[in-house]
């Protein structure tokens, strides 16, 4: 790799990692939102939404640096071109298919970095945050009961104390329970505690009754001492079914017999199949944004054409990309497309830098 290389690489490189640092924290932002429930109404640490955020950040990654290498590329080598660079280093020897090599080798690591994100750093980090959220919700520190109001621990499960005393005690407390079996639960307590337990967080009730209204028929019961389950039950072991956001590429392409693997193969086989095939859309963007800046003749008066053309071109192929997953998850014969879609795009690309430009008798250059 020469000097020339080297410099347009990085600067591509540099570009790329700060446009995918500032869409990817936008992003990040706005999803972010649905967890501050857990930490304002839930007790949860704030520091533990920077961990959240750096869990969904893969996912948008994958989808945001592609893009941000294609923009990167886009605006390197038009700014070469209208400082009239390019011509330079065209006078000195080099073709279009040497000129490209810095948008080649910055596209490249894109698509390494993608395939590494998409096999192995999205599901780990789904995988992670499900089970984050799951503990949380088990977690004595995530129910945060505050005194003079009505809590919904959720939905079915709504606690109200009338004041907290210093010692962190709960102070006429009054409970409204729904059971899976249509029972209605009211407890009612001088005082209580919040605990921890393997189980998850529970509260521990002194002096108080519990109400219980089962098929129309009050039951009364009197207690001095009384454990209560603030948390919902969680899944039992193997009852729980992964989601595909969830599942590594093999648990993708080679769906169990369980239930819902064979009644969401079609979904399971669309997502395996686009994890490969969305990586190498890195690749053709460059090589699309390439093909038209260095292929196309240069004029100062119309030099915004190419970029307009290799935009549009991407969007279409990432539009048509977002469409065959959604049709493929349906008819699992238009999953070669997924693959078509990046390929066409790059190979066709390819031949038109290694084609090459053709001189034009008798034409004057455009110095205007």
């Amino acid at each position: 790799m020469n000097a020339v290389t080297r410099h347009m690489t990085w600067q591509i490189i540099v570009v790329a990692v700060v446009a995918s640092a500032i869409l990817c924290t936008a992003v990040v932002l706005q999803q972010s939102v649905r967890f501050i429930d857990l930490i304002v109404n839930r007790g949860l640490p704030a520091s533990d939404l920077v961990y959240l955020s750096f869990l969904i950040t893969p996912r948008f990654l994958a989808i945001v640096l592609p893009i941000a290498v294609f923009g990167a590329t886009l605006f390197t080598y038009h700014r070469m071109q209208v400082g009239n660079e390019l011509v330079v280093l065209r006078s000195a020897g080099l073709n279009s298919l040497g000129l490209s090599a810095p948008g080649l080798v910055a596209g490249g690591i894109c698509c390494v970095v993608s395939f590494v994100f998409s096999l192995y750093l999205m599901p780990l980090s789904a995988q992670s945050l499900r089970t984050y959220l799951n503990d949380a919700r088990s977690e004595i520190g995530s129910v945060l009961i505050k005194e003079g109001e009505f809590n919904a621990i959720h939905d079915d499960l709504t606690v109200y104390a009338r004041q907290r005393a210093e010692n962190g005690d709960l102070i006429g407390l009054i409970i409204h329970s729904q059971q899976e079996n249509g029972d209605d639960i009211t407890v009612i307590a001088e005082r209580g505690a919040v605990i921890d337990s393997p189980g998850g967080a529970r509260i521990l009730l002194a002096d108080g009754n519990q109400q219980t209204l089962s098929n129309g028929e009050l039951h009364n019961v009197e207690f001095e001492e009384y454990v209560f389950d603030l948390v919902e039950n969680k899944p039992e072991e193997g009852t729980y079914w992964v989601k595909p956001k969830e599942r590594f590429l093999n648990d993708l392409l080679f769906p169990s017999d369980s239930a819902g693997d064979v009644a969401y193969r079609g979904k399971l086989l669309a997502e395996g199949h686009n994890r490969l095939a969305q990586p190498l859309l890195a690749m053709a963007y460059v090589v699309v944004a390439l093909a038209f800046l260095l292929k196309t003749e240069f004029s100062r008066r119309s030099n915004a054409k190419p970029m307009f053309l290799a935009i549009g071109s991407v969007v279409a192929m990432l539009v048509t990309n977002l469409g065959l997953v959604s049709a493929a998850s349906k008819n699992l014969s238009l999953i070669p497309l997924l693959y078509a879609c990046a390929l066409a795009p790059l190979i066709v690309g390819l031949i038109v830098l290694a084609k090459p430009k053709g001189i034009r008798r008798g034409t004057a250059p455009d110095f205007a």
